[in-house]
């Protein structure tokens, strides 16, 4: 965990070694979430729809959710 300070315009630097794990550069949008009492910083991908490709593949498959649903 990083611990950083918000500055008098209400922004934060983001360290350098979070940044070139996670491919953040110059111009990155950024989301951010509230979740609860938290606040998460969420990278917006460039091309969007590229992004998306492939997320179903994450899934389970309508099989796997009713042998689930059959176990409980």
């Amino acid at each position: 965990m990083e611990t950083v300070i918000l500055n008098e315009k209400g922004q934060v630097t983001i360290p350098a070694r979070i940044r070139k794990d996670r491919g953040l550069s110059k111009g990155t949008r950024i989301a951010i979430v509230e979740i609860g009492e938290r606040i998460e910083l969420v990278p917006i991908p460039e091309d969007i729809v590229q992004a998306l490709i492939g997320l179903g593949d994450q899934l389970p498959s309508l099989e796997e959710i009713e042998a689930e649903a059959d176990r409980e």
